[in-house]
């Protein structure tokens, strides 16, 4: 009996040290939201696992300033388009003049043996992404209505561990974020039909920005 019980107590170690390796809540689906309809939020209730860098982080609601990082539910606020899910991100750009800086979202991880792409769903805007600091070229490779899809070749860090870190820097931009993914399949060749939907999103942003 005891034998048995170590050998359940072993494998589930390993399954625990297997998982704290790999990237998590990739989705956003994690958040904690309760008792809370909107406003200011802390950041391991609205991003677990995630390392937040920001003035304000918020749930359904961003800053007139900027500096903010929000998680959205699928029904959010603004006329931002919803993405896929309970939840996405929204970054948006410090753009105070007395109050320029970088906003981020991190997490350390170790990128699969067999990836050879990286993919997220979203609106890109001044995102800059990095992983271990070295920056990752990210293209439109499709799209709907409401997101675009964008990939990157990965590759060249299958295996290894270190940072992957979504930076906004001050800008006057915004970006939205969600189902983040790694592949087995290589970056397909961005379409013109994805980059013409990608300036039709963009041109959006800058039309319902402007009232505020």
């Amino acid at each position: 009996m005891k034998t048995k019980n170590l050998l359940i107590f072993s494998c589930l170690l390993l399954f625990q040290i297997g998982s704290s390796q790999g990237f998590v809540n990739m989705d956003f689906e994690r958040a904690r939201i309760r008792d809370v309809s909107y406003g200011n939020i802390s950041p391991t209730n609205a991003f677990p696992g995630w390392a937040v860098s920001a003035s304000y982080i918020v749930y359904d609601d961003f800053s007139l300033t900027g500096g903010s990082i929000s998680i959205y539910d699928s029904n959010p606020p603004y006329y931002v388009p919803s993405i896929q899910g309970t939840y996405f991100a929204l970054f948006q750009s410090a753009n105070y003049s007395t109050a320029l800086y970088s906003i981020s979202l991190g997490q350390t991880g170790q990128i699969p043996s067999w990836a050879q792409s990286i993919s997220f769903w979203g609106v890109i805007g001044g995102l800059q992404i990095t992983f271990n600091e070295q920056p990752l070229s990210f293209s439109a490779t499709g799209s709907t209505a409401n997101y675009s899809i964008y990939s990157a070749d990965i590759s060249a860090y299958a295996g290894q561990t270190g940072q992957l870190l979504f930076t906004m820097p001050p800008s006057l931009s915004y970006a939205e974020l969600d189902n983040i993914q790694f592949s087995t399949t290589p970056v397909p060749e961005p379409s013109a039909f994805a980059l013409a939907a990608l300036g039709g999103l963009l041109f959006g942003f800058r039309r319902w920005r402007k009232p505020a």
